[in-house]
């Protein structure tokens, strides 16, 4: 009985937020105790536990939402930034300073969803991935960090190894000829094979749309004195 009310407090315990993406509110669950410990468990594990907070992270958008939505990548920092607000408190520390969430920028996203890039007859489709496509690269990720054991080449694969996983988020498809290949449908390996064999500049010009979005999305959480906030494993705790 006691567990079943718990249960049906946490499902009762909601508060709408606007979802950028889609222009709309979207109620959502307060995070859960499970969900900090998760993320906290990451604290220790580097390159690994970065990628476990932001799956961790990815979920708790997904899971707490009360109806289904795509969420879109840039709707994340926004949408987690809301929900503590709303359920732990606006007031951040970053260093020794507290800040307040409320004084951010107001946020307008207009960058560029999509970039059309072509070279020698290979024509790439980008689009700034949704949470779901992020999360399921970031599992595949893992598993291949999960596999370089030795310690004194984790390093230099591990930084291959996010790369390639990086560009695969944000490539739709690729076109050569008449053949297009569609990286939905098609299985990891098949997307790390064409990723590995894409010309050079190509890849470069992938790399520098993804930091064009990046940079940004991280000028929209910057505070008015250069303070960049930072979504890792001490989000969640309150100062």
């Amino acid at each position: 009985m006691f567990l079943s009310d718990l249960k049906e407090l946490n499902e009762k315990d909601c508060f709408e937020v606007l979802v950028p993406s889609i222009k709309k509110k979207v109620s959502f669950r307060a995070f859960t105790v499970k969900q900090y410990k998760d993320i906290i468990n990451t604290v220790l594990d580097g390159i690994d536990g970065t990628l476990l907070t932001s799956k961790i992270l990815n979920n708790a958008i997904i899971e707490n939402a009360t109806t289904p939505v795509d969420f879109k990548l840039w709707d994340r920092a926004k949408v987690l930034i809301d929900m503590r607000c709303s359920c732990i408190s606006n007031i951040i520390k970053i260093g020794d300073i507290e800040y307040d969430l409320l004084n951010l920028p107001a946020f307008d996203f207009n960058f560029e969803e999509e970039r059309t890039l072509e070279y020698k007859g290979v024509t790439i489709s980008l689009c700034i991935p949704s949470i779901a496509t992020d999360t399921k690269v970031t599992e595949s990720c893992l598993l291949e960090l999960g596999k370089v054991v030795a310690d004194d080449k984790k390093a230099g694969s591990s930084l291959s190894i996010l790369l390639t996983h990086e560009i695969i988020k944000f490539i739709t498809s690729v076109k050569m000829g008449d053949s297009v290949i569609q990286f939905s449908d098609s299985n990891m390996l098949d997307r790390k094979t064409i990723v590995d064999n894409l010309p050079l500049k190509l890849n470069n010009d992938i790399l520098e749309f993804i930091a064009d979005y990046k940079s940004y999305e991280q000028n929209l959480f910057t505070f008015n004195d250069g303070a960049e906030l930072v979504i890792d494993a001490s989000f969640l705790a309150c100062e």
